[in-house]
């Protein structure tokens, strides 16, 4: 079998042939090798030493082209370990958005602590409406066939109601009910994104927004962001060059958990506006303010940009209660509403009637006791963090339920690989990310269950960190 080594003299021969400083040659060989399958992503190369010699090269020469496979993000590399072929390896796109999406979902068995999902445990409310429905349903549990393909009409006002309290002049007749966010979200995008243009998002953004992008034969463009989330000067002129269809923006960013100013999302949504860009406001995690006032909804900011608004009650109640929505206007909504319903015949009756006796009777309550619990839960993650000595980098995000963790100088790719190994899967970067090779040193640590899970969460990771 040939080695990597010999691969590479072959290549290399002929990249000779070319112009350009021998490093920069050396390093066009190894993609060119990548990208034709021949190394394969996670593939070992030899050390700097071994290849040099190997190839009658400077050990000089192999180092300045390694360096440019990191720069370019096709090359991981960790203190003391042979270097291997990172994210970038696997092909334009990096992750196909099925691979993006699978990686936040709990597989058929239970891991020891499941960290890749960021789904929650039932509130108490939802555990007293199921253990008693026909008392929260005034007697009645069962209605007629049990459909409600065009929603609950008690869920779709309790959703007008609570929309109109954050400020968006909502009606009944705008108001989609879907089976969770997530389908909203499908639903809008595949909807309202053309194979033109593409659709904007956040660079770091939540993976369940890449398949219904491809359904829409559309593609990513990266709206820029820094440590501190979006930003909105790039981002406005961004949206203005490119004019594209439709921009998707989550409220408290999923993983990062930064947010926008309502002054920033008026200057992003003037753009948007000017670019005649219709802008998808996710609010599935807006109720989730750790700190400061809940940010208000892009519809209710005044500005003359098209919104689509979506929410759910999963991210406070509980990870089951597949109840979600989306308000747009009237004409869309309609083409929406029936175009859910010919998928799976919506929710259950039963379910939704439960969802509209909990947003309007327990919500507020349940946010309170869903912020006390994953307050506490995000202390003992970090106190499990300092205890065990890690170097993770994490900034406390504004809410949410998740950490973007920085592990200096590791590769996330690995580490997930290991740590769903030992029973605690978590999702590196990469599935988060709009640019092939971002994310190569991050994973999402979602902080949703008890705080003692958690700790045996962190424990578990440690020994996998190395």
């Amino acid at each position: 079998m040939r080695t990597t080594a010999d691969q590479l003299s072959g290549v290399l021969d002929h990249w000779k042939s070319g112009t350009g400083p021998l490093y920069q040659q050396l390093a066009d060989a190894i993609v060119s090798l990548a990208e034709a399958g021949s190394l394969d992503h996670g593939a070992r190369l030899p050390s700097e030493r071994a290849l040099a010699s190997q190839l009658h090269l400077s050990r000089n020469t192999v180092t300045a082209a390694y360096q440019r496979l990191r720069d370019q993000g096709w090359l991981e590399a960790s203190p003391g370990t042979a270097p291997r072929l990172g994210m970038r390896s696997r092909g334009v796109s990096a992750l196909t958005a099925q691979d993006r999406f699978s990686r936040i979902l709990v597989g058929q068995d239970e891991p020891l602590v499941a960290l890749n999902t960021a789904s929650p445990p039932p509130a108490p409310a939802v555990s007293e409406a199921l253990a008693r429905p026909e008392e929260l349903l005034d007697g009645v549990a069962a209605l007629g066939n049990g459909y409600a393909a065009l929603g609950d009409r008690d869920l779709t006002l309790a959703v007008t109601d609570h929309l109109r309290a954050q400020g968006i002049p909502a009606r009944a007749d705008e108001v989609v009910i879907t089976s969770g966010a997530q389908q909203a979200l499908w639903l809008a995008v595949t909807a309202l994104a053309t194979a033109a243009t593409p659709v904007a998002l956040e660079a770091i953004t939540y993976p369940g927004v890449f398949d219904a992008i491809a359904a829409a034969g559309s593609r990513p463009l990266a709206l820029p962001m820094t440590d501190a989330g979006l930003d909105v000067t790039g981002a406005a002129k961004l949206l203005r060059a490119a004019e594209p269809d439709l921009a998707y923006v989550t409220t408290f960013n999923n993983p990062t958990g930064t947010m926008l100013a309502d002054a920033d999302a008026a200057t992003l949504l003037d753009a948007a506006a000017a670019a005649g860009t219709t802008v998808i406001d996710d609010r599935t995690l807006a109720d989730l303010a750790l700190s400061g006032a809940r940010p208000r909804p892009f519809a209710a900011l005044g500005t003359g940009a098209s919104v689509v608004t979506i929410g759910g009650l999963s991210k406070v109640f509980w990870g089951g209660l597949r109840i979600g929505w989306l308000h747009t206007n009237a004409t869309l909504a309609a083409q929406l509403r029936h175009r859910r319903a010919a998928m799976d015949l919506g929710s259950p009756a039963l379910f939704q009637r439960i969802g509209a006796v909990l947003l309007r009777e327990r919500y507020e309550e349940s946010v309170a006791w869903r912020l006390t619990s994953l307050r506490e839960s995000l202390a003992a993650t970090r106190e499990a963090i300092a205890e065990e000595g890690l170097d993770w980098e994490a900034v406390t995000p504004d809410g949410g339920p998740s950490l973007w963790v920085r592990m200096p100088g590791v590769s996330a790719e690995r580490f997930a690989e290991r740590a769903e190994r030992a029973g605690v899967p978590v999702v590196a970067g990469a599935a988060f990310s709009v640019i092939p090779g971002a994310g190569a040193d991050r994973f999402r640590l979602p902080f949703y269950l008890p705080p003692e899970q958690m700790r045996v969460g962190v424990k578990a990771l440690a020994a996998r960190a190395a």
